[in-house]
Protein backbone atom coordinates (compact mmCIF):
# COMPACT_ATOMS: atom_id res chain seq x y z
CA UNK A 1 0.00 0.00 0.00
CA UNK A 2 2.83 2.38 0.81
CA UNK A 3 4.29 1.90 -2.72
CA UNK A 4 0.99 2.96 -4.30
CA UNK A 5 0.85 6.11 -2.20
CA UNK A 6 4.47 6.92 -3.11
CA UNK A 7 3.72 6.42 -6.82
CA UNK A 8 0.59 8.58 -6.67
CA UNK A 9 2.40 11.38 -4.79
CA UNK A 10 5.30 11.24 -7.28
CA UNK A 11 2.82 11.38 -10.19
CA UNK A 12 0.98 14.40 -8.76
CA UNK A 13 4.27 16.14 -7.97
CA UNK A 14 5.39 15.52 -11.57
CA UNK A 15 2.21 17.09 -12.94
CA UNK A 16 2.65 20.13 -10.70
CA UNK A 17 6.26 20.55 -11.86
CA UNK A 18 5.20 20.27 -15.52
CA UNK A 19 2.55 22.93 -14.92
CA UNK A 20 5.12 25.33 -13.45
CA UNK A 21 7.63 24.54 -16.19
CA UNK A 22 5.13 25.54 -18.89
CA UNK A 23 4.41 28.83 -17.13
CA UNK A 24 8.02 29.98 -16.86
CA UNK A 25 9.47 32.42 -19.36
CA UNK A 26 12.62 31.58 -21.32
CA UNK A 27 15.95 33.08 -20.34
CA UNK A 28 16.64 36.56 -21.68
CA UNK A 29 19.09 36.76 -24.61
CA UNK A 30 22.78 37.32 -23.94
CA UNK A 31 23.02 40.33 -26.23
CA UNK A 32 20.18 42.77 -26.30
CA UNK A 33 19.25 46.10 -27.76
CA UNK A 34 17.83 48.64 -25.37
CA UNK A 35 16.05 51.80 -26.41
CA UNK A 36 15.59 54.57 -23.86
CA UNK A 37 12.01 55.09 -24.97
CA UNK A 38 9.64 53.89 -27.69
CA UNK A 39 10.30 57.01 -29.78
CA UNK A 40 13.91 55.91 -30.33
CA UNK A 41 12.89 52.47 -31.54
CA UNK A 42 12.82 52.37 -35.36
CA UNK A 43 9.29 52.08 -36.70
CA UNK A 44 10.22 49.10 -38.89
CA UNK A 45 10.76 47.03 -35.74
CA UNK A 46 7.11 47.55 -34.81
CA UNK A 47 5.13 48.04 -38.04
CA UNK A 48 4.75 44.85 -40.16
CA UNK A 49 4.62 46.70 -43.50
CA UNK A 50 7.77 48.70 -42.78
CA UNK A 51 9.45 45.55 -41.47
CA UNK A 52 8.62 43.82 -44.76
CA UNK A 53 10.19 46.69 -46.72
CA UNK A 54 13.38 46.63 -44.61
CA UNK A 55 13.67 42.86 -44.97
CA UNK A 56 13.37 43.14 -48.74
CA UNK A 57 15.95 45.95 -48.86
CA UNK A 58 18.26 43.89 -46.68
CA UNK A 59 17.91 40.77 -48.84
CA UNK A 60 18.47 42.73 -52.06
CA UNK A 61 21.92 43.68 -50.74
CA UNK A 62 22.86 40.00 -51.14
CA UNK A 63 21.92 40.06 -54.87
CA UNK A 64 18.72 38.15 -54.24
CA UNK A 65 15.91 38.85 -56.68
CA UNK A 66 12.50 39.11 -55.04
CA UNK A 67 9.90 36.69 -56.44
CA UNK A 68 6.93 36.87 -54.08
CA UNK A 69 6.00 36.96 -50.40
CA UNK A 70 3.07 36.08 -48.22
CA UNK A 71 2.15 36.76 -44.60
CA UNK A 72 1.72 33.33 -42.99
CA UNK A 73 0.11 35.02 -39.97
CA UNK A 74 0.22 38.42 -38.26
CA UNK A 75 3.90 38.08 -37.36
CA UNK A 76 5.53 35.85 -40.00
CA UNK A 77 6.38 36.86 -43.56
CA UNK A 78 7.59 34.18 -45.96
CA UNK A 79 9.67 35.42 -48.89
CA UNK A 80 10.71 33.53 -52.02
CA UNK A 81 13.82 34.82 -53.81
CA UNK A 82 16.16 33.79 -56.59
CA UNK A 83 19.92 34.22 -56.90
CA UNK A 84 20.97 34.27 -60.56
CA UNK A 85 24.67 33.95 -59.72
CA UNK A 86 26.17 31.01 -61.64
CA UNK A 87 27.24 27.95 -59.62
CA UNK A 88 26.20 29.27 -56.17
CA UNK A 89 22.82 30.69 -57.20
CA UNK A 90 19.43 29.13 -56.83
CA UNK A 91 16.25 29.46 -54.87
CA UNK A 92 16.43 31.16 -51.47
CA UNK A 93 13.74 31.30 -48.81
CA UNK A 94 13.42 33.85 -46.04
CA UNK A 95 11.23 33.94 -42.96
CA UNK A 96 10.83 37.35 -41.34
CA UNK A 97 9.35 37.24 -37.84
CA UNK A 98 8.20 40.46 -36.20
CA UNK A 99 7.50 40.53 -32.44
CA UNK A 100 7.94 36.82 -31.63
CA UNK A 101 6.37 35.54 -28.38
CA UNK A 102 8.56 36.36 -25.35
CA UNK A 103 10.84 38.11 -27.91
CA UNK A 104 12.39 34.70 -28.64
CA UNK A 105 12.25 32.38 -31.68
CA UNK A 106 12.42 28.78 -30.53
CA UNK A 107 13.96 25.65 -32.05
CA UNK A 108 10.62 24.32 -33.29
CA UNK A 109 10.09 27.38 -35.51
CA UNK A 110 13.64 27.05 -36.88
CA UNK A 111 13.21 23.31 -37.48
CA UNK A 112 9.95 23.94 -39.32
CA UNK A 113 11.63 26.51 -41.54
CA UNK A 114 14.56 24.17 -42.15
CA UNK A 115 12.09 21.51 -43.29
CA UNK A 116 10.52 24.07 -45.64
CA UNK A 117 13.92 24.92 -47.12
CA UNK A 118 14.60 21.24 -47.77
CA UNK A 119 11.08 20.57 -49.05
CA UNK A 120 11.14 23.48 -51.49
CA UNK A 121 14.56 22.46 -52.76
CA UNK A 122 16.03 25.85 -51.85
CA UNK A 123 19.78 26.39 -51.85
CA UNK A 124 19.69 28.42 -48.62
CA UNK A 125 17.38 29.99 -46.11
CA UNK A 126 17.49 32.94 -43.76
CA UNK A 127 15.38 33.83 -40.73
CA UNK A 128 15.24 37.49 -39.73
CA UNK A 129 13.54 38.50 -36.48
CA UNK A 130 12.94 41.57 -34.36
CA UNK A 131 13.69 39.34 -31.39
CA UNK A 132 16.32 36.75 -30.57
CA UNK A 133 16.88 33.03 -31.07
CA UNK A 134 17.03 30.42 -28.34
CA UNK A 135 20.22 28.41 -27.84
CA UNK A 136 18.37 25.35 -29.13
CA UNK A 137 17.53 27.24 -32.32
CA UNK A 138 21.23 27.85 -32.99
CA UNK A 139 21.93 24.15 -32.39
CA UNK A 140 19.25 23.22 -34.93
CA UNK A 141 21.07 24.88 -37.81
CA UNK A 142 24.57 23.55 -37.24
CA UNK A 143 25.91 22.47 -40.65
CA UNK A 144 22.60 23.44 -42.30
CA UNK A 145 22.11 26.00 -45.11
CA UNK A 146 20.16 28.41 -42.88
CA UNK A 147 21.28 31.73 -41.41
CA UNK A 148 19.75 33.26 -38.28
CA UNK A 149 19.65 37.06 -38.02
CA UNK A 150 18.42 38.44 -34.70
CA UNK A 151 17.51 42.08 -34.07
CA UNK A 152 21.03 42.94 -32.95
CA UNK A 153 22.62 41.53 -36.13
CA UNK A 154 19.82 42.92 -38.30
CA UNK A 155 20.39 46.49 -37.08
CA UNK A 156 24.15 46.05 -37.46
CA UNK A 157 23.71 44.89 -41.08
CA UNK A 158 21.29 47.71 -41.86
CA UNK A 159 23.77 50.27 -40.56
CA UNK A 160 26.65 48.75 -42.54
CA UNK A 161 24.51 48.78 -45.71
CA UNK A 162 23.38 52.38 -45.03
CA UNK A 163 19.71 51.43 -45.00
CA UNK A 164 19.15 51.98 -41.27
Amino acid sequence: MQIFITVIVAFILGLVLIFFLKNTQPQPPRESIQFDNDNEKPSYLQDPDEFRSKCLEFLEKFNLEYRHSVWANDSELEIDMQDETPVVGGKYLALCIINPPYNLVDAMKVKGFLDSVRGEGAARGIIITTGYFSDDAYRQIEEEPVELVNVHSFLKYLKSFDIY
